[in-house]
């Protein structure tokens, strides 16, 4: 708790220092002459240090950074000999200060003069006890004209509630989007349990002043992050907010702190670049005003700040306010944090920074804005505490982080949020590797974090194909559970669209390119029926509160609903610095050993995420320069017919890492062309590994020899050191990057015949239909390993399964299929086995004569598909769909004159579906005949197992007609063969 305080105050062409011990009347020192100790190039100086030195630490710069750090305890030496050396009373003042403890003590700054509150007063510096500031249980601005207001009425005391304005009127231009915001949110996870945080949107005056006047005396907070400065012709301080379209909207301090008064916000944070900075008049500067008209704090960045910084900062203010602390103690718990974690980010790795001067407070009197219910733990209690609360989230779906985490895409996440504010609909273009995916999940996420999206936020990845009625069980199931499963497909469709209408939700549909053919002149993934639904659905949802977000390496004009586009390029120069940092960090590469040519090397690559992966881990063996020529001279050289999104120095990229592999990995990498998303070294091994079986000789005939579970450890290790692949889980787990099957085909193709390579493709399909068949058995006895490793090889098990309909190799696409079916109705996709089933039974036919002319598998995968059909059509209550289609089955079935078991158990058991259909339309004499029969058949052939469902069957028509004797008899039947089972 504080006890003392020393003011300095300024009036007219002097300067007083007072101290006050705890309760006692103030002791005055005389006045003293006030010479303004830094000129127009101090200022200078000490701006570029605090703002520009990091961007480019070479050369001259690091000596230049160092004078002026030596200079900052020059500067605030003087400025601590005139307040605390030129009287003796000012000494023995400090005296009593440092005797009594300076972190029991507050210094304050208290003028009406602009120039005088502009100065860097946390430079102060004394020989004995370093820069005051830090050790300061705080220090701040005030009005020396301006009395304390009245008291605020009690505020919120579950959450501290905090809304942050982003405003970027210029754009590109402007400052990164999120440059607070992202250190803001990473400060708060800990403590997110005790802090509400809403972002303002639009930016706008419009929606400012409406979400106040509709939460009065809700925020304690107001954050503003954007842009201040000084209105010559008003002579006020003003802030730079949004219009509607994006456009600069000139607020002024006046407007906003009435705003703050009316509404009841105690508090005010500024990051705006120039909020600090106060103009030649008395209080013009915002901050100024805004105290002067009634704010009880603001918490202003005297110069623009690092995001690193910011971090450090933000977490420990709101950290300290969470627990009840008063604004000052927080501000200065925060520029202790800043003094203490002094590492900033640089090209050359992390360097020091003394940047814990920037943060200013201005205030009249003491006032803590929050005052939590019970007692509140401390700061370091609700850090450790983080990893038990976390935050809930509402978007499903959403693919993990790379292991380098989300980075940068700032002014791409702007122009996402503008897009949003026009359009419900955003097409994100971009090449192939350019990082479409990291970048829709990131916006995701942000949206998630600042309350963007409350209705819920849904992806879904369009690469295998899925369709409409994926995306509405998505959205069913993540909302209503196993009700919703239950409902009928009609009602699931009417109340996701419903919902989607009158809440704010975000669907974003990943890899869409694949939806009508890509690259142009392919297979659509979907039928035309499919495709012009989801065009329907798309148009539906104009007018309602939901977005929709879709990323594609290409244009859709197919899609014929008015689109806003956003061209998706590599990431910006700050952004491939921090990727790079995090890339060479995990190949031990020191950036502080790399000449600046690394900086034209990282320009080369063009922020293109995926080449920079590929390429920088060669900087271990490797110079810049090196690197920069043999790039150049592969763009020089590079001949090749560019294809459809894909770019060209990805290509040059790869093959220069490539290049880089061991002849060994060079050589068998290229199999990975036949994989879908991640591979499995255990399958790898298991297909490639004898030179006995099929599968080995296929592998040999193409790569030269068989290779064994550590070759194949060490093939995919090495590749993931190059930034070729990436590790996923599990020890033998890895993930391919989308864009590099395309690259690994051409290495590929390059090594065998077609026909030999077609042959090596052909037995990879039978390896997965054996595997498929293999965990189809194990769902019965094992579910839970089982569904795990179907749902490990979905995205290969599909792949192949398109590939069987392709080939029309029947037999397997039907294990195939019959295994993920399985796997889906376990975990509640029935709309995604649905879905591939109609896209099977186009591949194969919808009528009959087509399907017979391509043989009997094709008739076993028709019936199959169709068996399945009827039962959805009983489940449903659609007998007379049903019962349709159990007829044609039982026909075709019959026609076979197949008199094998397996054919006759196929008739028996259509022959139960009947009887089923037929019960529930009451008619049963006939149901009881169906049963018979099917009952019949099942023990002539020896299946008693299967006949107790025809007697348990027969019990319930029994029952049914109230015939309770023959009920009892066949459910007895029905027991004893269970039991002797």
């Amino acid at each position: 708790m504080v006890r003392n305080w020393l003011r300095i105050t300024h009036q007219g062409e002097t300067i007083q220092l007072s101290w006050q011990r705890g309760y006692e009347s103030p002791r005055l020192a005389p006045e003293v002459a006030f010479e303004q100790p830094f000129d127009e190039e101090k200022l200078t100086d000490l701006r570029w240090y605090l703002e520009d030195y990091l961007k480019f630490p070479y050369g001259i710069f690091p000596a230049n950074a160092a004078k002026i750090e030596q200079k900052l305890q020059q500067w605030g030496q003087e400025l601590f000999e005139l307040v605390f050396r030129s009287t003796e009373k000012g000494r023995e003042f400090f005296q009593e200060a440092t005797r009594e403890g300076l972190d029991n003590c507050e210094l304050s700054i208290i003028s009406d003069n602009a120039n005088v509150l502009n100065l860097p007063w946390e430079l102060l510096y004394s020989p004995d006890d370093q820069f005051l500031a830090p050790s300061l249980a705080g220090m701040y601005r005030s009005l020396s004209s301006q009395g304390v207001k009245a008291p605020l009425p009690p505020m919120p005391d579950d959450q501290l509630n905090i809304l942050l304005v982003i405003a970027r009127p210029e754009g590109e231009q402007d400052v990164n989007f999120k440059t607070i915001a992202r250190p803001l949110l990473a400060a708060l996870q800990p403590i997110r349990q005790r802090v509400n945080l809403k972002v303002l949107r639009p930016p706008s005056l419009k929606k400012f002043e409406a979400e106040l006047q509709a939460h009065k005396g809700f925020y304690h907070i107001v954050h503003f992050d954007g842009h201040g400065n000084f209105d010559n012709q008003t002579q006020e301080g003003v802030l730079s907010f949004e219009d509607e379209q994006g456009n600069e909207q000139a607020v002024s301090a006046r407007e906003i702190a009435q705003y703050l008064t009316d509404c009841r916000v105690p508090i005010f944070v500024l990051n705006a670049c120039k909020s600090g900075q106060v103009g030649e008049e008395a209080f013009s500067s915002v901050a100024g005003q805004l105290v002067k008209l009634g704010a009880k704090g603001v918490v202003a960045m005297a110069y623009s700040v690092y995001a690193k910084g910011a971090e450090h900062f933000v977490g420990r203010l709101y950290g300290e306010l969470v627990r009840g602390e008063c604004i000052a103690t927080a501000v200065a718990a925060g520029r202790k944090s800043m003094s203490i974690e002094k590492m900033r980010p640089s090209p050359k790795g992390n360097l020091p920074l003394q940047d814990w001067l920037v943060p200013v407070l201005y205030q009249q009197e003491p006032y803590t804005p929050f005052v939590p219910q019970k007692t509140a733990p401390s700061f370091a209690d609700l850090m450790a505490q983080a990893d038990n609360t976390p935050a809930s989230s509402k978007a499903v779906g959403l693919p993990d982080e790379s292991a380098y985490g989300f980075i940068g895409r700032d002014y791409e996440i702007l122009r996402l949020e503008r897009a949003f504010r026009q359009n419900h609909l955003v097409l994100v273009q971009g090449m192939g590797g350019v990082g479409k995916t990291e970048l829709v999940a990131g916006f995701a996420r942000w949206l998630d974090d600042t309350q963007g999206r409350t209705g819920g936020i849904f992806f879904t990845s369009f690469e295998q194909g899925a369709g409409l009625s994926q995306v509405i069980n998505q959205i069913g199931r993540a909302l209503g559970g196993e009700r919703f499963s239950q409902m009928m497909p009609e009602q699931q469709d009417a109340k996701v669209r419903q919902y989607l209408q009158i809440h704010p939700c975000l669907l974003i549909w990943d890899n869409f390119e694949p939806v009508n053919g890509f690259p142009t002149g392919n297979e659509p993934l979907l039928s035309r029926e499919e495709r012009n639904k989801l065009k329907r659905f798309l148009k539906e949802l104009r007018g309602g509160k939901s977005w929709v977000l879709i990323t594609s390496r290409r244009e859709e004009p197919w899609l014929d609903c008015g689109y806003s586009l956003i061209n998706l390029r590599g990431l910006s120069q700050a952004d491939a610095q921090e990727l790079a940092a995090k890339i060479l960090q995990t190949v031990g590469v020191e950036r502080k050993n790399l000449p600046a040519e690394y900086l034209e090397l990282l320009k080369l690559l063009g922020g293109h995420p995926l080449s920079l992966r590929v390429v920088l881990p060669h900087l271990k063996t490797q110079t810049p320069v090196q690197l920069i020529e043999a790039l150049r001279r592969g763009l020089d050289t590079f001949r090749g017919q560019e294809e459809e999104g894909r770019e060209k120095s990805l290509t040059v990229s790869l093959d220069y890492s490539f290049a880089k592999l061991s002849e060994r990995t060079r050589r068998h990498l290229p199999f990975l062309a036949l994989f879908c998303d991640r591979v499995d070294a255990d399958w790898l091994h298991l297909f490639s590994a004898s030179s006995d079986d099929s599968f080995g000789q296929a592998y040999q005939a193409v790569f030269g020899e068989n290779l064994q579970k550590p070759d194949w450890l060490r093939i995919l290790n090495e590749a993931t050191a190059a930034g070729i692949v990436e590790y996923l889980f599990g020890d033998t787990i890895y993930k391919i990057h989308p864009a590099l099957p395309w690259y690994l085909r051409q290495q590929l193709n390059t090594m065998a015949s077609q026909q030999v390579i077609n042959e090596l493709e052909k037995k990879l399909l039978i390896f997965y239909t054996y595997l498929a068949a293999h965990y189809d058995k194990q769902l019965i006895s094992n579910a839970e390993l089982a569904t795990f490793m179907l749902r490990m090889e979905e995205p290969n098990l599909l792949q192949n399964l398109r590939l069987a309909e392709q080939q029309q190799e029947w037999a397997y696409a039907q294990w195939i299929l019959q295994a993920l079916g399985e796997m889906y109705q376990r975990l509640g996709r029935k709309p995604k086995f649905k879905s591939l089933r109609q896209r099977a039974l186009n591949q194969i036919g919808i009528h009959l004569a087509d399907v017979k002319a391509k043989g009997k598998d094709a008739l076993n995968f028709w019936v199959y598909i169709q068996s399945h059909e009827a039962n959805e059509a009983l489940q449903s209550a659609k007998l007379t769909e049903a019962k349709k289609i159990y007829q044609e089955i039982l026909d075709e079935l019959m026609a076979l004159n197949d008199t094998s078991v397996s054919n006759k158990i196929a008739i028996a058991i259509v022959y139960h579906h009947l009887g089923r259909v037929s019960q529930e339309q009451r008619q049963f004499d006939v149901a009881v005949n169906y049963y018979k029969k099917a009952l019949k058949i099942k023990e002539d052939s020896g299946d008693l197992y299967s006949a107790a469902s025809d007697y348990h069957q027969l019990g319930i028509v029994a029952q049914e007609q109230r015939q309770f004797d023959v009920a009892v008899n066949y459910y007895k039947k029905a027991l004893k063969i269970k039991e002797d089972s």
